[in-house]
């Protein structure tokens, strides 16, 4: 039995599937324009395994923590952790990945008091590609779902879009593009009195790219809502920020 886990937890081939086919990593950090005395820095850290894969389906898990630094009580003071936790499938349909996913976020304080749980789980598809606009190319993805529950944000249905275009490439170094939009169904309450509403996102940078190993630095404008964990609060934006990544060539980014 013991031998039979062990080699679960190895990357390679058996005749049932392939374990641990692929894996990516992700960390940054970012500069809020203006910044807040709760709002100057964002951060995150994450990775992604494919857990395991049978032909043209692999399973997958997703680990995601952003951290929210300010400056009440220090120089540098953490105050919101938000994890972002994700199971689910990839289904490669020849160019086109299907993926139904199930994503659980979790909002809590650091150092802090909090009042009542902040958290929602989300039950969806999601379909993605490449493809190639004016001869550049161009990376996609659709996504709708619903949540299955929701503690104090009353959220309901969760639909979002997003572009990556890679506009000029020299060498080991391409200057890109994205834009993301998040709508979201909500209902009003007395703690979050505003109903639907759409997060934002365009980011343009350099990347430079080696051996599966890459470095981003970026500006990006961010409308985004409820960025206070018990509090009603939306904020538009400037983010001046770095990226590090690492992924093994199957990995979906």
């Amino acid at each position: 039995m013991l031998a039979f886990v062990l080699c679960a937890l190895v990357p390679g081939r058996t005749a049932a599937g392939e374990f641990l086919p692929d894996a990516r990593l992700q960390v940054s950090a970012a500069r809020y324009v203006p910044e807040e005395r709760d709002l100057d820095w964002t951060t995150w850290i994450g990775a992604g395994l494919g857990l395991v894969r049978f032909g043209s389906v692999t399973a997958f898990g997703n680990a995601d923590l952003e951290t929210i630094l300010g400056s009440s009580f220090r120089a540098f003071d953490a105050n919101q952790a938000n994890y972002h936790l994700e199971l689910g499938a990839r289904w490669q349909l020849g160019e086109l990945t299907a993926s139904p996913f199930f994503h659980h976020v979790s909002r809590h304080y650091v150092d802090r008091a909090k009042r009542r749980s902040v958290d929602w789980n989300v039950l969806g598809v999601r379909l993605s590609g490449d493809t190639h606009v004016s001869g550049r190319p161009v990376r996609f993805l659709l996504s709708l779902g619903h949540t299955t529950q929701a503690s104090l944000p009353k959220y309901g249905w969760e639909a979002v879009a997003e572009l990556e275009a890679h506009l000029l490439k020299r060498g080991a170094g391409t200057f890109f593009l994205r834009a993301r939009e998040r709508f979201v169904t909500a209902e009003a309450t007395e703690n979050q009195p505003r109903g639907d509403f759409l997060d934002s996102l365009v980011e343009g940078g350099g990347r430079w790219d080696g051996g599966g190993r890459a470095f981003e630095g970026y500006l990006a404008f961010e409308r985004r809502n409820d960025v206070f964990i018990e509090a009603p609060g939306a904020r538009d934006r400037l983010l001046v920020g770095i990226r590090f990544l690492y992924q093994t060539p199957d990995a979906e980014p």
